[in-house]
């Protein structure tokens, strides 16, 4: 809500007269809400059937997610790897700008085409040093596991069954920061795609929020750190390091709940299908049902 008025400029007006102005959210989250109801029921019976069958085969197993040839050695070299190379390119390229007295407008689309990049080549990296090591890295991410529509198709079941636990989360925790004075402001990414005029800014903003970033951070979160830590501390133990992880990284204190809760659910529907494709989906269509959102209310401002 607090992106929803700064997109249409009405910071003083309450959540409820937000949503009064804008039915077609109300009526669209209506319905989003109930098929994630009717997910989680539908999940809810594959799991008292996974449970209850005494002897499951590989594939009838609940917890899909089995050792891989990576530890924790090799996690700690790759976040090393990843901020050094982050914090060297990003200053180096904002240290350019200040000495070319570029502007902040200028400088932002190079700045998220940069970002982009950045992700992409890490990509490419981890694939490199997995050949280079004799791994398979579709098998080892799942993606030989289940047919791409099945993994996808599961991804999009597990979205909608996360909506209902979130419509819980968000105000709950927005409560919580109106007790401890934490102002409930937006993202910067999503203030950005709120209130910018510029097209390309715009453009840059959507591909990355559906394409790079689901793909990069199930990547490394899900299907790099995740088996890494699951092999030293257990199942329950990993998820919830490596969501908490997630939610930090995003340097946003009101959504630290949402985005825990969130990532415990893409953790759950990696290790359930074994598939990242699922987690992949799942996340992906997260960010663009909140970038259409946020759309539609400033084509309607």
């Amino acid at each position: 809500m607090a992106v929803v008025a700064t997109a249409v400029g009405s910071g003083n007006l309450s959540d409820a007269e937000l949503l009064g102005r804008y039915p077609v959210i109300v009526t669209a989250g209506a319905v989003l809400l109930s098929l994630g109801l009717i997910c989680d029921f539908y999940l809810l019976f594959r799991l008292t059937r996974s449970v209850a069958i005494r002897e499951p085969t590989a594939d009838e197993s609940l917890l899909k997610i089995e050792p891989k040839p990576w530890g924790m050695d090799d996690l700690l070299f790759a976040i090393g790897a990843l901020v050094l190379v982050w914090v060297v390119c990003e200053g180096t390229v904002l240290g350019a700008f200040k000495l070319t007295h570029v502007d902040q407008d200028g400088a932002l689309p190079w700045l998220l085409f940069l970002e982009m990049l950045l992700r992409i080549v890490f990509l490419f990296g981890f694939v490199a040093v997995f050949r280079r090591r004799g791994i398979d890295w579709r098998q080892a991410v799942g993606l030989r596991r289940k047919p791409p529509l099945h993994a996808i198709a599961f991804g999009g079941i597990f979205f909608l069954a996360m909506l209902p636990p979130l419509a819980v989360v968000f105000p709950v925790c927005a409560e919580l920061c109106r007790y401890l004075g934490i102002k409930d402001t937006p993202q910067d990414v999503a203030d950005l795609l709120a209130t910018s005029d510029s097209t390309l800014v715009v453009v840059l903003i959507i591909v990355f929020a559906i394409a790079v970033a689901p793909i990069f951070e199930e990547f490394f979160f899900r299907g790099f750190a995740y088996p890494a830590l699951k092999q030293r501390w257990g199942t329950w133990r990993a998820l919830v390091i490596v969501s908490a992880a997630f939610a930090a990284i995003h340097l946003h204190v009101p959504s630290l709940g949402p985005l825990f809760t969130l990532a415990i659910g893409l953790g759950l529907s990696y290790e359930f299908t074994g598939s990242l494709l699922a987690p992949i989906t799942m996340h992906a269509l997260f960010n663009a049902v909140n970038v259409g959102m946020l759309l539609y209310v400033r084509s309607q401002s």
